[in-house]
């Protein structure tokens, strides 16, 4: 496979509408936060929107056809944290995800790594879906902590490799990227 770039998700254009387009596809509305508030946010220093582009696709007409991915993420000196990863249904299952993966850990291996998934219960109308995330991340060398975080209404189960920190600082760190009170994070363990 050929070396990905990353695009700083720019607040219009193509790349932008390709951006929305595979993340409006990947997670439930009740999952997402409004782009403009992602972008927003990604005016912080600790703040990273990309587009993840691959140049040995064509890029097509708009220019943004070879857009494979999107991350959301943010790091401290102390962690790291994916909020955000969606592979373009077209190239899903083509090792781009892990690829991200890897990349990430390579960064940012000295702290510990954090991201969250929906919980894998049965009763959920995707509970199949919900394993299968589960198992990509823990072949990427994320395992299942103790610590549940609570945002608009969901509830999330916090991954983890290479390291843990504690409710406290991942609760400190998750809100200190937003303004917005519907976007507030409380960390719990069960």
């Amino acid at each position: 496979m050929t070396d990905l770039t990353q695009i700083p998700v720019p607040s219009e254009g193509p790349i932008t509408d390709k951006v929305q387009e595979i993340y409006e596809r990947s997670f439930p509305p009740e999952e997402q936060i409004p782009l403009p508030e992602l972008l927003e946010s990604a005016e912080l220093d600790e703040v990273s929107f990309v587009a993840w582009v691959d140049d040995s696709l064509p890029a097509g007409e708009t220019g943004a056809d070879n857009v494979v991915a999107l991350t959301f993420s943010f790091a401290f000196h102390d962690l790291f944290y994916l909020g955000f990863l969606a592979v373009d249904g077209r190239t899903r299952s083509a090792g781009y995800g892990s690829r991200i993966l890897a990349h990430f850990r390579e960064r940012h291996g000295d702290v510990p790594q954090l991201l969250e998934i929906e919980p894998v219960v049965r009763e959920a109308g995707n509970y199949q879906q919900r394993v299968r995330r589960l198992a990509f991340y823990e072949r990427n060398g994320f395992t299942v902590t103790n610590m549940l975080t609570h945002e608009a209404d969901q509830t999330y189960r916090v991954l983890a490799r290479d390291g843990i920190v504690t409710p406290q600082r991942l609760e400190k760190a998750l809100n200190s990227v937003t303004d917005d009170p519907a976007y507030a994070s409380r960390v719990t363990t069960d």
